[in-house]
């Protein structure tokens, strides 16, 4: 991996290690100081998606095009209306793609952290898992989807303080930014529902034997007639593996063992624990339930997610039993960084994270102005 990236890993590794054990509050400004570290490694970033001259394109072109047709440009490059819209408002502005690029993780980044330092437990930690992957891919590859999630992140004191309307306002916006979001909205009534051990390991089991008999090809009909796009957005991921691979799947399973095995405990030192496990548990079960054989596509990456608020919380609530929370707290730092060791074979050999180059380099094709 590029310098940038492995200097971030470090600076919150070490802030992990030092804030998990001496079982402190994360320093604010610390922590912004990273988080702005991140934002210009993923809004500088110059090359890195797969997709980014469809995304420079799609740019391009918006900004030859009037606002009554941006509803049919939208269906041509087959982006969300959201998406395009902030498109073009950047492009209005006389920005450029570079600005764009910065303007969108800006946004992203701002939403999330506050999230992640507010609920995280303890946030270095919750702030690492983020940023192995997810930061990874959804600030430099699927920035749309990184948007919606982000928007989604913003929507979680709604549902903790029960304000439907302000959290389906939030639903409705991310929707314009990605349509695979369109599950999260059971979150809101996912949260309450009342689990123990023994419920969380036979919904998960089932829900392993439902894709192993087959029970999933009958939910992949009924996908294809979803409305708004759904459909589309279903089948463009129906057969895109997990970012994770098998290690992926593993710690899901780990993480659903260690859920089972503290659950008690933690559930009554730390109310709101319940909330990120329910949403997370949520996201394994369609995981392997629309799962390629036990493999998942992208769509329960809107739950999964919240391993990052599971397991910090996890181990802040253990604070008591020394054993358990350095036990629980190692397993998962060394997961996090094998998944980096990971990512770099998968991704950064054949793309712009092992070779980082930022959009300041006189040959890049875009500016941060728009030409005239």
């Amino acid at each position: 991996m590029s310098f940038i990236y492995n200097l971030i890993l470090v600076l919150i590794l070490g802030s992990t290690i030092y804030q998990v054990r001496n079982d402190t509050e994360a320093n604010r400004r610390w922590f912004n100081l990273i988080v702005i570290l991140m934002i210009g490694a993923a809004g500088f970033a110059y090359g890195i998606s797969p997709d980014w001259v469809a995304y420079w394109n799609a740019f391009e072109g918006i900004a030859q095009i009037g606002w009554d047709e941006m509803g049919d440009f939208a269906e041509m490059v087959d982006m969300e209306m959201g998406y395009v819209v902030l498109n073009k408002l950047v492009s209005t502005a006389g920005l450029g793609y570079a600005s764009f690029t910065l303007i969108i993780a800006i946004i992203a980044l701002w939403l999330k952290s506050g999230i992640i330092y507010k609920y995280g437990g303890y946030a270095f930690m919750s702030l690492l898992m983020y940023f192995i992957p997810t930061y990874l891919f959804e600030e430099h590859v699927h920035v749309r989807q990184g948007l919606a999630n982000a928007i989604m992140f913003f929507s979680i004191p709604f549902i903790i303080e029960r304000k439907f309307w302000k959290f389906f306002l939030c639903f409705v916006l991310a929707f314009l930014f990605h349509k695979a979001v369109v599950a999260f909205l059971l979150a809101y009534w996912i949260v309450k529902i009342k689990f123990n051990s023994v419920t969380i390991l036979l919904i998960v089991g089932l829900a392993l034997i439902a894709n192993l008999i087959g029970l999933s090809t009958a939910i992949d009909g009924i996908m294809q007639f979803m409305p708004f796009g759904v459909a589309e957005t279903y089948n463009d991921y129906a057969n895109e593996l997990s970012d994770g691979g098998e290690l992926g799947d593993i710690v899901k399973i780990l993480t659903v063992l260690a859920i089972v095995m503290f659950n008690k405990t933690v559930s009554e030192k730390d109310p709101l624990f319940i909330y990120f496990r329910n949403i997370y548990l949520f996201g394994v079960v369609i995981y392997f339930f629309f799962g390629n054989g036990i493999f998942a596509a992208r769509l329960p990456g809107f739950f999964t997610v919240y391993i990052i608020f599971v397991v910090p919380r996890m181990v802040k609530a253990l604070v008591d039993n020394k054993l358990y929370k350095n036990v629980v707290y190692i397993a998962f730092t060394t997961y996090t960084l094998l998944l980096y060791i990971n990512f770099y074979y998968n991704w950064g050999d054949r793309s712009g994270f092992g070779d980082y180059t930022s959009s300041f380099n006189d040959w890049v094709p875009y500016t941060f102005f728009e030409k005239k």
